[in-house]
């Protein structure tokens, strides 16, 4: 089990400083395009949290639900501190200030590397569904990473640096979460995987949704489905 949370949360670290050397050398073609990313990422982030995570929550605890909800309160509390809103006319953008950017992003990372060490707590087809949620949307979030530290005025060597940082919270929060709860009563667990859930259901729902409602395509409904598909198929195959 530790080989898998190992060589899976390294994997889905690399897939932020995979976005951000997509940028690096396609900055263009990556813009126009990775709403198509975040579009997929959406489906897949909502149905490995309903289809899977919060099944095996309830069955683990009855408190599931406090959990679940008390995730999203707090990772909207985090964000509502860390980020500042700038609105010009009818268009508004997010931004943070500075290192604290680096550090909220760097603390979702870790929060990523939490969920896939939870998710190979309960089983391989688990583990495997929510590894393969993060690497989607932390693709994305690599491209988000790479252009805000830019937008920041940061040398690209040095912002190349901080992506690997960030990369990298996600196995330590994976390996750390086996350690930590490697004897953890079963009800801690279906608490910890309620908030897992409650986490994907956020970004998926808050972050990542209004971005495709920016650039409305119909293939972004297609993409969304696709996800959801995707994560059903490959519970139907290997569960």
């Amino acid at each position: 089990m530790l080989f898998n949370i190992i060589f899976y949360s390294f994997l889905a670290g690399l897939s932020t400083v995979f976005g951000v050397y997509l940028v690096y050398h396609f900055e263009n073609w990556v813009k126009k395009r990775i709403v198509f990313l975040v579009s997929f990422s959406i489906g897949v982030l909502l149905a490995t949290a309903f289809f899977h995570l919060l099944p095996e929550a309830i069955e683990l605890s009855g408190d599931w639900f406090y959990w679940a909800l008390g995730a999203i309160v707090f990772l909207f509390l985090i964000e509502h501190f860390i980020i500042i809103h700038s609105c010009k006319e009818e268009k508004c953008e997010v931004h943070a200030l500075g290192i604290t950017r680096l550090l909220g992003i760097g603390f979702h990372s870790l929060i990523d590397g939490i969920i896939i060490g939870l998710g190979f707590k309960i089983c391989f087809i688990v583990g495997l569904l929510s590894t393969s949620a993060v690497i989607f949307h932390e693709t994305a979030e690599g491209v988000f990473v790479y252009t805000l530290l830019l937008y920041d005025q940061m040398a690209k060597k040095k912002a190349l640096f901080y992506s690997w940082l960030v990369a990298l919270a996600t196995p330590f929060g994976a390996v750390l979460t086996f350690l930590l709860i490697s004897r953890a009563p079963t009800y801690v667990l279906g608490w910890l995987l309620a908030a897992a859930a409650g986490s994907f259901i956020y970004i998926g729902a808050s972050d990542l949704i209004p971005a495709t409602h920016r650039e409305y395509n119909f293939l972004n409904i297609f993409l969304v489905l696709l996800g959801i598909g995707f994560v059903l198929t490959i519970g139907q195959f290997l569960g």
